[in-house]
């Protein structure tokens, strides 16, 4: 059996060179984005919630809240059946009030097999200042749950958050090599 793939972003090669100069993927350090899962967890009443990075063939988790299983720095392939996967394809988040109700992911593996143990779920892009989807701050719920306007906007406004400290962190990385650089010479 062969594992199918989730459709990438046309900009997938700019893409994971823009994840990979975070420098998350190999050192995940969910210590200043916690305090994001944990808001959007309260805004939006979901049971858990997630901010992952992806590379060209993974999933990494950065920091989650209400799912201990799900341990930052765990990995998980990008296949079809990964959902928030779905999520950088679009610059607007995946709403879904019920999965198991919706008519393309009704067909998910768990549903059929009656295994699904999350029914709603909410997935928004973290998109940095050059435009790339790095990553999605994901949440899931137990039994189907929409989220209204006010909750959608407040979301966004820490994907837009994530993005600016992603984005602020790389910059002081380029800016402290530059200075190592310059004291070597």
């Amino acid at each position: 059996m062969t594992v199918k793939l989730a459709p990438r972003p046309a900009n997938e090669e700019q893409r994971v060179k823009a994840v990979i100069k975070t420098g998350l993927i190999d050192a995940p350090d969910n210590t200043a984005f916690q305090v994001y899962c944990e808001l959007a967890k309260d805004i939006t009443g979901f049971d858990t919630a997630s901010f992952s990075l992806f590379d060209a063939d993974m999933q990494c988790n950065i920091a989650n809240v209400g799912d201990d299983d799900d341990k930052p720095g765990s990995k998980g392939l990008r296949h079809e059946n990964n959902i928030c996967s779905y999520v950088l394809l679009d610059t607007e988040p995946l709403l879904m009030e019920d999965m198991s109700k919706d008519p393309i992911w009704k067909n998910h593996p768990e549903f059929l097999k009656g295994t699904a143990e999350w029914y709603g779920y909410a997935g928004f892009p973290v998109t940095n200042k050059d435009n790339f989807a790095l990553g999605t701050l994901c949440m899931l719920h137990r039994s189907p749950k929409a989220l209204n306007e006010n909750q959608i906007s407040l979301i966004k406004k820490i994907t837009t958050n994530i993005a600016l400290l992603i984005d602020a962190q790389v910059a002081q990385k380029e800016v402290t090599s530059q200075k190592i650089l310059e004291a070597l010479i």
